[in-house]
């Protein structure tokens, strides 16, 4: 499965980008923080049918969300945004985040295209370590001294 879609992620170039945000960051995120919201936005688009009693389930994701709301609050709009068109795109769906100072980049990646050629039933969203030293020694060259994430999302 992971060789379907890497040869699915080769094909993905400038062209597809939609954006590159770089942001101060007043508190810290990690990876796990960023799968863990991911995760659960699909989990909720997919899964969660019911209505809630409160907004606020008091799980790590919602945690995780409060904390970008009241302290980065523009940052957790276009995480908000760029997971929703994840999910209800048809388009594949690229969203790549490098923190400062990491030996590695998360990439949230969303295909139709390798359910094809598998027998199980699985979503379309997987998500990824990027660790191929010239893209990361790349992403850190475009931080500023003063930003800590590079963001940017692409769709084809």
């Amino acid at each position: 499965m992971e060789d379907i879609i890497w040869k699915r992620l080769e094909k993905i170039d400038s062209t597809n980008l939609n954006f590159i945000h770089y942001y101060r960051l007043d508190v810290d995120i990690t990876y796990e923080d960023i799968e863990t919201l991911y995760e659960n936005y699909i989990s909720k688009y997919y899964f969660d049918s019911k209505p809630k009693e409160s907004i606020f389930s008091d799980n790590d994701a919602d945690k995780i969300s409060l904390r970008l709301s009241l302290f980065e609050p523009a940052l957790s709009n276009v995480i908000e945004e760029i997971f929703e068109d994840s999910v209800r795109s048809v388009e594949d769906n690229l969203i790549l985040f490098y923190i400062k100072d990491q030996d590695f980049a998360l990439l949230l990646f969303k295909s139709f295209y390798p359910l094809g050629d598998i027998d199980k039933v699985k979503l379309p969203h997987s998500c990824y370590y990027l660790q191929n030293q010239d893209t990361i020694n790349m992403l850190k060259t475009q931080l500023r001294d003063d930003e800590k994430l590079c963001l940017m999302h692409f769709s084809s």
